[in-house]
């Protein structure tokens, strides 16, 4: 079954700097980004589950650390190149 719709210009612009970035053609990269966001099953039945568990994991961030995004970036600049540095390690919180 074929399905027509009319996006936004910005969002269909968007859309296909992610489609060529990924190196896929647009109708492919937006039936896969349908597919994820249709049968994912994410686990959560209403809202207030999802930003418990969202709270949950940035209390327990706040208290026993993290990674830094500065760390992901370095790393993620890293790829493709003759350094690639390893991937960062969580930083732990010191105990006062």
């Amino acid at each position: 079954m074929a399905l027509t719709i009319t996006i936004p210009a910005e969002l269909a612009s968007r859309l296909r700097a992610s489609a060529e970035a990924e190196g896929k053609d647009v109708d492919a990269y937006a039936i896969d980004a349908l597919h994820v966001m249709s049968d994912e099953d994410w686990g959560y039945t209403d809202d207030d589950a999802y930003w418990r568990e969202l709270r949950a994991h940035s209390d327990e961030v706040r208290r026993d650390g993290g990674i830094p995004l500065e760390d992901v970036k370095r790393w993620v600049a890293s790829w493709d190149t003759e350094n690639e540095l390893p991937p960062p390690e969580p930083r732990i919180k010191a105990r006062g």
